[in-house]
């Protein structure tokens, strides 16, 4: 008798341990995972970016980090749906599906022909920021997106040649490329 209640005390002590250890994984691997990838806030309504020249939208790739232009349907996928958080001057660009925010990935200064990406938001980022651009001349059906940083470079949709966008100059390789505007729709 005195051997089972040996094994029946280790039994307890070995089933207190791993309720334990599983109560305090469980606590701190949620927290860990909901700050790893955090919304900017607050948040507008949603929209597409739409370069109207093209007949594009601002799209991100389901199978990478890329941003991609697709061709404007009437069907709306969510993958180009974004928010953005900040002021027309100086905004982040947020995809929910992904919940990830567009950016530039390059660790210095932006370059003529850099791919444009999709991140995890990081406010300390500066190469998450955008800005909407004035109406650059007649005809244009939008306004440049750009680099917040270096306002210079422009979000280029290539003529939907291209599936993923770059920055580009100003004046490179057109501005009906550079050309965007925001298509709100019901949430």
């Amino acid at each position: 008798m005195s051997s089972l209640r040996a094994v029946l005390r280790s039994t307890r002590v070995l089933r207190y341990s791993v309720a334990a250890v599983s109560a305090a994984f469980l606590a701190t691997a949620p927290a860990a995972h909901a700050a790893a990838n955090q919304a900017p806030s607050p948040l507008s309504n949603p929209f597409l970016i739409a370069n109207a020249n093209q007949h594009m939208v601002l799209c991100a790739d389901p199978n990478s980090t890329m941003a991609t232009v697709e061709p404007l349907t009437l069907t709306i996928d969510p993958l180009c749906v974004w928010q953005q958080s900040g002021s027309g001057s100086d905004l982040v660009l947020y995809n929910a599906k992904k919940d990830m925010v567009l950016g530039i990935n390059n660790p210095t200064a932006p370059f003529n022909g850099d791919p444009v990406d999709l991140m995890p938001y990081d406010s300390t980022n500066k190469y998450e920021q955008w800005a909407w651009g004035s109406p650059g001349g007649s005809g244009l059906l939008g306004v440049p997106l750009l680099f917040y940083p270096n306002s210079g470079y422009n979000l280029n949709a290539h003529n939907g040649q291209g599936k993923y966008l770059t920055i580009t100059d100003e004046d490179q390789p057109t501005r009906q490329d550079q050309s965007w505007n925001t298509v709100s729709i019901a949430s």
